[in-house]
This record gives structure tokens, C-alpha cells and sequence, in this order.
């Protein structure tokens, strides 16, 4: 019974994780600084998750001894950037980048706990409609109470705020349609890692600065994709709110699908949707896939041709990626992120497969419209998505 029980609560905690899989992951976030108030749940002690989040970040040991000076650069960096990127996509950003944020890990984590609280609050309304910790989803939750799952969400933003090095906030389900994203630099994990590395300061910050102002032209130069993303994410969690809505036997039967996926090498985030969620989710993923790997693309074309010691960067960092402890592997796959990382391998290897058959500018064409995007399918045979495309002409 007790391993029953531990079961139930396991899949549980795995269904909450799927909606930060699918979606926070890709920067789900509402300014943090813009926040006025904020609301009391019983579901998740964020009191409890900002606590260990600052702990398992170490931030005390990471500060930033030249902020003014890293401000500066990062600004001068983008401004650098856009004209390149403007020129090589051949598009223009509707106005320049203006928020531009050098952070510390306690000011990424204050930021993003905004983020998480604004997507688990779909799933707290449902605790809450179905009496709080007295109702019927709190006895399914069993021994998940708001300390334990405040810790779980914590564990995984501090294991976060020591590896993110830049990050595009697009401000995704923000009341106001008009907010423009912001860029954040992690700047204690930057230079720890160019300092591992080994590698020029300033150009492996232009590096890194190259693919985050890539995201800015992904998503204002193309408003429509902001519009699509936060579609999918309302449709799934309108989905996701049938199935907890229905409560009892959709837990267990979520859990039985986690226990079988360990033996079938299924992602346990793939084994615990639902058909209809399954669709969004490859929906999701395809989007996310296309943003990240042209991200990279664009990153690495544009920074072969100005960064003098661009192969060297790009060899270090490849080494450091291959390196990973056991423990990161193991927590990798637990969070879901191992399926970011693929996403950038598998965009990536899109985009350069389409750039090279037909050049940079039919491969652009990914932003015409949802049409144009391709699924999973397209992304993992690039020929496929060229001949669908060229078949619309």
C-alpha cells in the first residue's frame, strides 16, 4: 500500500512538472518588477520554494564585483548585435532593444518566481475550486503538501540559477499585450564559465549575446508567434484542467503511464499525456525547437564571421556539454530538461539542413505563419518541411 501511495504521489508531482516542462522552461514569465501584488495559496508554499531556491543557488558566492561595467557592455553588445542579425535575416526589429538586465542569481530567481507562480496559478484555481486542502485533489495529492511541493519547485529554479547564462523573458500570458520582452544576463554564471573555459571575454559574451538577440527578432519582428505560443499553453492547461478536474481515477491512471514509461524508455513527460495533450505538447516542441536552433544557427553564422576565436569557443563549449556529472544527467531527466537541450540539437540541425538545400531566406519562411511551421516530424527530416513549403508556392 505504501508503495502505492508513493507512486500516486510521484505522478502527481510529475503532472504539475509537465506544465513547467511545456511550458516555463520556454520562459513563461511576468516582470517580476511590475508585480504588485501577490496570492496566498494552499497548494504551494512559494515562501517555502523561494527559500531553497536561494539556498541550492549558492548566490551569496556569485556576485557581480563590476555591474556597471557589465551593464554597459551587454548594451553595447546587443546594439551590436541587432544590425548583424537584421542583416543576415533580412528583417527589422520593429523599435531597438531597450531591456537590457544584468542579474545576479537571486535577482534571475526573483524574476522567475513570478514566472512560475503566473503558470501553476491555473492549477492552484482548480485546488482551490475543489475545497483547498480539505477538497477531494488534496486527498489524491496524499502526502504532496504545500512545503513539499514549494521544495520541489525550489530545488529545480536554484539548480537553474546556477547553470542559465541569458535568457529572453517574451513576458508569455501577460495582461498587457503590448509589453515587450526583456534580456537578462546571468552574469556570475557567464563569467564562471568563461573563466573555466578559458576563452576571450568579450567575444564570448557577444556569443552569447548573438543568440539571445536572435529570440528579440523571433518574436517582435513576428508578433503573430507570441500570439500562437500563448494559444498552445491556454489550450493546454484548458486541457489540463479537464483532466484534474475529473480527479481519482486520471492520477492513478497518469502514475501507471509513468511506471511503464521507465521500462519503455518513453520521456516520463511524453508517458504522462494525454492524447489531446500529447498534440499541443509536439506542438509546443516544435516551436520551441525552431526558436532555440535558430537561435544557435544564427548564433554560429553570424559569430563565425566576427569572432576571431569562434571555433575555439564552440569546441569548449561542446566539451563542457559532454562532461556532465551522473547527478546532472539524473536531474536533467527528472526536470525534462534533457528535452530542451534536444530541442536545440534537433532545431539547430533543421536550420542548417534547410540553409544549406536552400538558403537562408526559405528558411526564414518558418515565420511566415503557423502554416509554415514544421511539426516534429519535419523538424527530424528537413527535406519533408522543404517540399511541403515549396509545394505552397
Amino acid at each position: 500500500m505504501a508503495k502505492e501511495h508513493d507512486l500516486r504521489r510521484f505522478g502527481t508531482i510529475l503532472l504539475l512538472g509537465v506544465a513547467a516542462g511545456a511550458a516555463a522552461r520556454y520562459y513563461i514569465e511576468a516582470r517580476a518588477r511590475e508585480a504588485t501584488t501577490t496570492t496566498t495559496t494552499q497548494m504551494i508554499d512559494w515562501e517555502q520554494a523561494r527559500s531553497i531556491a536561494l539556498r541550492v543557488s549558492q548566490w551569496e558566492q556569485a556576485p557581480i564585483p563590476d555591474r556597471a561595467f557589465r551593464r554597459e557592455q551587454y548594451i553595447r553588445l546587443v546594439k551590436q548585435s541587432e544590425p548583424l542579425i537584421a542583416a543576415y535575416l533580412g528583417v527589422e526589429l520593429p523599435a531597438p532593444v531597450n531591456r537590457v538586465y544584468v542579474f545576479d542569481r537571486r535577482e534571475w530567481l526573483e524574476a522567475n518566481f513570478v514566472s512560475f507562480k503566473q503558470l501553476f496559478r491555473p492549477i492552484e484555481e482548480i485546488y482551490e475550486r475543489n475545497g483547498g486542502a480539505q477538497g477531494g485533489l488534496a486527498l489524491l495529492l496524499g502526502g504532496v503538501n504545500s512545503k513539499l511541493l514549494g521544495s520541489q519547485i525550489g530545488v529545480l529554479l536554484g539548480y537553474l540559477a546556477r547553470r542559465v547564462l541569458g535568457q529572453y523573458d517574451l513576458s508569455l500570458l501577460s495582461p498587457d499585450p503590448d509589453i515587450r520582452g526583456s534580456l537578462y544576463y546571468v552574469e556570475p554564471n557567464i563569467s564562471q564559465v568563461q573563466s573555466g573555459l578559458g576563452v576571450n571575454d568579450e567575444e564570448y559574451r557577444l556569443w552569447i549575446a548573438l543568440h539571445e538577440t536572435t529570440h528579440v527578432f523571433e518574436f517582435e519582428a513576428y508578433p503573430w508567434v507570441r500570439d500562437y505560443f500563448n494559444s498552445l499553453l491556454q489550450q493546454y492547461f484548458d486541457l489540463l484542467s479537464t483532466q484534474l478536474e475529473s480527479l481519482g481515477s486520471s492520477l492513478i491512471s497518469l502514475a501507471n503511464r509513468v511506471a511503464q514509461s521507465l521500462n519503455t524508455g518513453t520521456h516520463w513527460i511524453e508517458a504522462v499525456l494525454t492524447p489531446e495533450q500529447r498534440v499541443i505538447f509536439e506542438q509546443l516542441q516544435a516551436l520551441m525547437s525552431i526558436v532555440e536552433g535558430y537561435g544557435n544557427h544564427v548564433m554560429n553564422a553570424v559569430g563565425r564571421q566576427m569572432l576571431p576565436n569562434f571555433d575555439q569557443i564552440e569546441q569548449r563549449m561542446a566539451q563542457r556539454q559532454q562532461n556532465r556529472t551522473i547527478f546532472e544527467q539524473i536531474f536533467n531527466r527528472i526536470t525534462g530538461l534533457d528535452l530542451k537541450m534536444a530541442q536545440y540539437q534537433q532545431g539547430e540541425a533543421f536550420v542548417n539542413a534547410v540553409v544549406e538545400a536552400r538558403g537562408i531566406a526559405f528558411a526564414a519562411r518558418v515565420w511566415e505563419g503557423v502554416a509554415f511551421l514544421p511539426t516534429m516530424d519535419e523538424i527530424r527530416e528537413p527535406q519533408r518541411w522543404i517540399e511541403r513549403v515549396e509545394g505552397m508556392e
